[in-house]
C-alpha cells in the first residue's frame, strides 16, 4: 500500500492559500473529482434547459475548483446518492438520462439512436428527472 503523502495547495481567495498533506491516492481521487466537475460545468454551460433537479447541481459546478476537501468530499457523495437513484429508474430512462446529461447528446440524437420519436425522449427525460427528484428528496 502506497504511504508516501504529497502535498496539495488550495486557493482561499485571492490572496489566501491553504496546503495540506495526503496520499497519493486521496490527491488521485481529488483530482479525479476536480476533472468529473470541470466536465460537468462544460455540460451544464451548453445546456439551457434547466429543471428543478438540476439547480441543485448547478449550484455545486458554480463553486470554484479550489474548494477544500471537505466540500469535495460532500459532492463525491452526493454523486453517489444521484448514481444510485438512477439505479432506480428503468434501463430505457438510464439510458436516456446518460445520453442526455453524461455525454450531453441532444433529443434529436437520442431518438434517432434509438430509432423512436424526439418527443417520446424529452417526455422520458421528463418522468426520469421527476423519479429521480422524488428518490433524491427520500433520501434527505
Amino acid at each position: 500500500m502506497d504511504k508516501s503523502f504529497v502535498t496539495i495547495e488550495y486557493k482561499i481567495n485571492s490572496t489566501k492559500r491553504i496546503s495540506i498533506e495526503v496520499s497519493a491516492s486521496v490527491k488521485e481521487v481529488l483530482e479525479q473529482t476536480t476533472r468529473q466537475i470541470q466536465s460537468q460545468r462544460r455540460q451544464d454551460r451548453r445546456r439551457i434547459d434547466f429543471t428543478p433537479l438540476t439547480d441543485e447541481f448547478l449550484e455545486l459546478s458554480a463553486r470554484t475548483a479550489s474548494e477544500d476537501t471537505a466540500v469535495l468530499y460532500e459532492q463525491i457523495e452526493q454523486s453517489q446518492r444521484l448514481y444510485a437513484a438512477m439505479e432506480q429508474l428503468t434501463e430505457i430512462q438510464r439510458s436516456r438520462v446518460y445520453l442526455y446529461y453524461f455525454r450531453g447528446l441532444n433529443h434529436r440524437e437520442i431518438a434517432e439512436m434509438e430509432g423512436v420519436n424526439k418527443s417520446s425522449i424529452g417526455h422520458s427525460l421528463k418522468l426520469a428527472l421527476k423519479q429521480l427528484h422524488k428518490i433524491l428528496s427520500k433520501q434527505q
